[in-house]
């Protein structure tokens, strides 16, 4: 499977050298189930990705993303996933609810998409954008525990389904689709 991350305005001016591919149509962006909404915060002069699912709103926080680390940011995201479940406190045992081939072939490759204009996953990667500010002024970039940050955003959140909003828990529902997509 691929992962489809599409990617602001601002991460298209800060990182000219991205390669862009162009949009699928409206239908398959609907029935993919790997597609992935992202933006950036700065922290100290440090770009912060906060890059969240469409259909599950688990969202990633990836620190310090450089135009070098771009290559390697298959890397950097899924290290970071399996961090963010590893620093949750014993909630979730992540070894014993996925499997590293479910897991790897669920992620795939990486390509890149200008935005899908998904105003509902947009709006709630903005306000994790605005909880990650929240902790930058309160306690700079060096007090953040990126991966714990990660991992509590990730229990509560709400979505609307079926035209009712609905909450959630991404961590749970990012573990299913997983588990139920390979």
């Amino acid at each position: 499977m691929e992962t489809r991350i599409y990617i602001s305005e601002k991460i298209k001016r800060v990182y000219p050298s991205l390669e862009m591919n162009t949009l699928p149509d409206k239908v398959d962006m609907e029935l993919h189930n790997n597609s992935w909404n992202a933006n950036f915060s700065t922290i100290e002069n440090k770009k912060c990705w906060m890059i969240t699912h469409t259909k599950t709103r688990y969202t990633v926080v990836i620190p310090d993303v450089t135009a070098k680390k771009i290559k390697d940011l298959r890397y950097w995201f899924i290290d970071q996933i399996i961090n963010q479940y590893l620093k949750d406190n014993g909630r979730i045992n992540f070894f014993e609810n996925v499997d590293p081939n479910q897991f790897e072939n669920f992620f795939g490759h990486f390509k890149f998409y200008s935005t899908n204009n998904d105003k509902s996953c947009i709006a709630y990667l903005n306000r994790r954008i605005e909880d990650l500010e929240w902790r930058k002024y309160n306690d700079g970039y060096d007090g953040i525990p990126f991966y714990q940050f990660g991992a509590l955003i990730n229990h509560i959140g709400s979505m609307k389904r079926n035209g009712k909003t609905e909450h959630i828990q991404p961590v749970k529902e990012m573990l299913e689709l997983i588990k139920t997509s390979v």
